[in-house]
């Protein structure tokens, strides 16, 4: 279980933690342009909703994933397409154990020190920019981090990486037809 204290202590403000197992029964539009987060039980954000819409992620024999934030991403290093989970609880992008997906190189040496949602302290290294498409939504020159080598995650398995909301001005989950509407700065 998460502890609330652990957010705490990086800001007070924090007064709790919203899951996903409450939100998925939203239409949910973060605006972080003004700062929102507006659910709609109704439907009724839907309509005005402009741009393309991008599929959230499907498990082995097409089923959605349960409680799914999860969208299929090509970055410009890439060898294959990536699953990467929208967090909006993060404030950098991650990347669980590039070397499968991204060609040699895109690993650096520099060596960062971060700190978990948990508190708990991870050394990480800084990957070189990437280019990040999302269906047609192109972001340039998207920074990731990446646990140094030895500490890599291989238990992760229905996604690759974390890509924080925060690199869109506004971001429009559906959960009822499973896709996310994705504006980006």
């Amino acid at each position: 279980m998460f502890g609330l204290q652990n957010l705490q202590a990086i800001n007070l403000h924090i007064r709790g933690i919203l899951g996903e197992d409450f939100l998925d029964h939203f239409d949910m539009l973060l605006d972080n342009g003004h700062n929102l987060l507006c659910l709609d039980e109704a439907g009724a954000m839907r309509a005005s909703v402009k741009g393309p819409h991008v599929a959230l992620a499907q498990a082995a024999g097409g089923a959605t994933v349960s409680n799914s934030l999860i969208v299929e991403a090509h970055l410009s290093d890439g060898k294959r397409p990536v699953r990467l989970w929208l967090d909006s609880g993060s404030n950098v992008a991650f990347l669980y154990n590039p070397s499968e997906y991204l060609g040699k190189g895109s690993v650096r040496n520099a060596s960062l020190q971060g700190t978990a949602g948990n508190a708990a302290q991870q050394s990480l290294s800084a990957l070189a920019a990437q280019d990040v498409k999302i269906g047609p939504t192109e972001l340039l020159n998207v920074s990731f981090l990446t646990p140094v080598a030895g500490q890599e995650n291989s238990s992760i398995t229905e996604f690759d990486g974390l890509l924080t909301t925060w690199l869109f001005k506004r971001v429009f989950i559906n959960h009822a037809d499973h896709f996310a509407g994705l504006e980006p700065w």
